[in-house]
């Protein structure tokens, strides 16, 4: 028979052990995505040691969408009708009662302009050194994405255009296997897309980069800042 201390230095020995496979471990990630107007396909592939998880994505049926839009039609009618049904003529809210609520809605705290300036300026640092180590750490086989994009307002798509590009080529920096393909269309509003990535995580090593993030002394000022306006 094993004694209460031996089952305890057991039970502690067996969670050092997962930790320290958790950590140190590789993860791999597979991702090949494929959504063409609101159709979805492909799958997400987690792996670690010898387990596995999978997602896959089917397209829709044509049919079941058209059944569903008409539901959900059919249940907006339906709330619509209920709510006229419910309001009795004559009926309003006590005066008191919107009076208070419009005190609460008076009283309550939001950021102004300047403290969005100071949040900028003080996260702006921090979070692009957090985004760098974070792309150095993540190990990517290889990649490829294809975006055929498009907003009603043509200037909306050109300041998304200059986005993304900006953020596609980060990546294509830290990731050298990494290609990309930015298709916009001025004339169109549509979001297509085309992803498949391979990547391997290892948690440690992402430890030091988040700590470094979490205790700068601008992300504290901000997060105080956030907590002391929407306690």
């Amino acid at each position: 028979m094993f004694t209460a201390i031996q089952v305890v230095q057991a039970a502690a020995l067996v969670i050092m052990l997962l930790v320290f496979l958790v950590l140190f471990c590789a993860i791999d990630l597979i991702v090949d995505l494929n959504k063409r107007d609101k159709d979805i396909s492909g799958r997400i592939v987690i792996k670690w040691l010898f387990l596995s998880y999978s997602k896959v994505f089917y397209p829709s049926d044509p049919g079941s969408s058209v059944s569903k839009k008409e539901r959900e039609a059919g249940n907006k009618e339906e709330m619509e009708k209920s709510g006229h049904v419910s309001v009795r003529h004559g009926e309003t809210e006590p005066e008191g009662k919107i009076t208070n609520e419009s005190k609460s809605t008076k009283k309550k705290k939001q950021l102004k302009a300047k403290d969005f300036i100071k949040i900028y300026y003080d996260i702006k640092k921090p979070l692009l050194r957090f985004f760098k180590g974070t792309m150095c750490n993540l190990r990517s086989r290889c990649g490829r994405c294809d975006v055929a994009f498009g907003l009603p307002d043509p200037a909306d798509t050109g300041i998304l255009c200059g986005f993304l590009f900006g953020v596609f080529g980060s990546l294509h920096h830290y990731w050298q296997d990494f290609s990309y393909f930015l298709e916009p269309r001025f004339d169109d509003q549509v979001l297509d897309l085309e992803l498949m990535a391979d990547v391997q995580v290892r948690i440690y090593r992402f430890i030091p980069t988040f700590l470094r993030f979490v205790l700068d002394r601008g992300v504290l000022r901000t997060g105080w800042l956030l907590v002391r306006t929407y306690r």
